[in-house]
């Protein structure tokens, strides 16, 4: 399928399963891709970085990357191929979207054309909004440092696919053999912040996430594992300064 200029965007467009456990890698020098995951989880590890991607999360594999894409779970997910001459502005690194509704109703719309899609006006115009979306992708509102070491990735995945969960780094050094003292040195070096920021920042990535799909404050508190509303929103003026009652507000329309 072209655009207009002739300019091919997306080579193909499928669903595709996964099973627990699953791997995916490449070795660089692939077509760039977009993976969706609609149910279960992806561990992605590639140059760029290491990232737990869910069904509020996409991941942009450039094809210059190595990297390398476990299944937590069955995974059932959409994939995009790009052809790489689509867009000098395509990114040229590994990244992680936000999906917004819009661009998760482009994903569903124009899997239902086929693969390759069809021929058609409605499926090139989403093939182009899909493009945009990519090369226009919002940077994460807060960058969240990804481990390498697999003790340390593995105490990341958790709390991101279960913010509440309330494991200290001592229970979480015991569970692995370690010491404590460990895995704090390595936080230090791999992510530049204390185990207990690092978390923190975790938890603020998806309150933003949540705010902006329009939750409400204390549901998102009782998610992340606080006792209470004030004492998430005492850790989120802690970090951003400002009440998540303010942050959620929307700006006046001449802002």
């Amino acid at each position: 399928m072209r655009f207009n200029s002739g300019v091919r965007y997306a080579l193909s467009c499928a669903i595709q399963s996964l099973p627990d456990g699953g791997l995916l890698a490449d070795s660089g020098g692939g077509r760039p891709q977009l993976m969706f995951p609609i149910t279960g989880t992806l561990l992605v590890a590639s140059d760029a970085g290491h990232w737990v991607v869910s069904s509020s999360r996409a991941v942009w594999l450039s094809g210059r990357d190595r990297h390398q894409v476990r299944a937590l779970g069955n995974v059932r997910m959409k994939i995009f191929v790009f052809d790489p001459q689509a867009s000098p502005a395509l990114p040229e690194r590994s990244c992680v979207l936000h999906v917004t509704p819009l661009l998760r109703e482009v994903m569903r719309s124009l899997t239902q054309y086929g693969n390759p899609p069809r021929p058609s006006r409605k499926a090139q115009l989403l093939g182009e909004l899909l493009l945009e979306k990519v090369i226009d992708r919002a940077p994460p509102p807060i960058e969240l440092p990804e481990p390498r070491d697999p003790r340390l990735a593995a105490i990341c995945a958790r709390i991101q696919l279960h913010p509440d969960d309330a494991t200290t780094l001592g229970q979480f050094a015991a569970d692995m053999g370690c010491s404590e003292r460990t895995l704090h040195r390595l936080f230090l070096q791999e992510t530049g912040m204390s185990f207990t920021v690092w978390r923190h920042q975790a938890k603020l990535r998806l309150a933003l996430e949540w705010l902006a799909q329009g939750r409400s404050i204390l549901d998102i508190s009782l998610d992340l594992g606080y006792q209470n509303q004030g004492a998430f929103t005492a850790m989120f003026r802690k970090y951003l300064g400002t009440a998540p009652s303010r942050y959620a507000q929307p700006e006046p329309a001449n802002a």
